[in-house]
């Protein structure tokens, strides 16, 4: 049965984090007044901050992942500009593990959280250090093409190394279509990629400007509010048994053929989807 070996320091999990950089990231997500790229920053960060508590031990970080960061935009000539979103000591690296995420962030930053007292429930700020390792970037057009095909070549690599591990996740985030060609066929060329438990899935998240509705996870295309919606999904992955049992006890109402696929997400959506979609592996739960 595919999707089922738990993921240890033998058989090590991979994700491999695909940021849309585009000029159009610069808008701001939902209702809210936040760019899209300071949004999805901060949820990637977080995201980043949780694995490596959840990776700690009484001996240091377990190296039970690696994990790849990559931004995709275009320079002022329409060139395809493909590079770790990682910087600092992790500069240039395409894959590291956790241990190295844990170990070198860029950067701490001191911010202010509100938490309700435990005894007047009076909402209080807190001073609270957080860990970045991604900046937001704005800049450019959409050379999705590029990035599925530099995926393509990064988790070839990553399989022969790891022939007998949980198959690679790929999250995709994007709030705009290709500029570069119909990614459908490299989409598919990366999902065809396989260890002996699976093919590679690919989760696609649309960030969108609009109150509008959000989509997460449809078994099909109908309904989705438009063509490049529509593309979008076929683009994704059906979510194996594992994930979806797992997004049913989050409470998600799937039906059978779900796809790994939000459209229209705000925040509260795309934090969701990047835990949904990174926490259903055997062993990450």
């Amino acid at each position: 049965m595919a999707y089922t070996q738990e993921i240890s320091r033998h058989n090590k999990a991979c994700f491999l984090f695909l940021l849309d950089q585009s000029y159009s990231m610069e808008e701001p997500l939902g209702i809210s007044q936040n760019r899209k790229c300071d949004e999805l920053a901060a949820a990637l960060n977080g995201w980043l901050q949780n694995m490596a508590i959840r990776a700690s031990g009484d001996q240091g970080i377990k190296d039970w992942m690696d994990i790849g960061v990559f931004g995709y935009r275009t320079d002022s000539n329409g060139t395809p500009i493909i590079e770790s979103a990682l910087k600092g000591s992790l500069g240039g690296r395409a894959i590291v593990s956790i241990s190295e995420i844990g170990m070198n962030p860029i950067r701490i930053d001191r911010r202010m959280q509100v938490i309700p007292d435990e005894e007047t429930g009076e909402l209080l700020q807190v001073p609270c250090e957080v860990p970045i390792w991604v900046d937001p970037v704005a800049e450019g057009g959409t050379p999705m093409c590029h990035m599925f095909y530099h995926a393509h070549e990064l988790l070839s690599v990553w399989i022969q190394n790891h022939p007998y591990s949980f198959p690679p996740v790929v999250v995709h985030i994007t709030d705009g279509e290709s500029q570069d060609g119909d990614p459908l066929p490299y989409a598919r060329a990366l999902t065809s990629l396989t260890t002996h438990d699976g093919n590679v899935l690919l989760l696609n998240c649309h960030l969108s400007m609009a109150a509008a509705d959000s989509f997460m996870f449809p078994p099909s295309p109908v309904g989705l509010p438009d063509a490049f919606a529509a593309h979008l999904f076929e683009m994704s992955s059906v979510l194996p048994e594992p994930f979806f049992q797992h997004a049913l006890m989050e409470g998600f109402p799937l039906q059978p053929g779900a796809r790994g696929m939000a459209f229209n997400a705000d925040m509260v959506c795309l934090i969701q989807f990047l835990n949904m979609g990174t926490q259903a592996a055997p062993g990450l739960r």
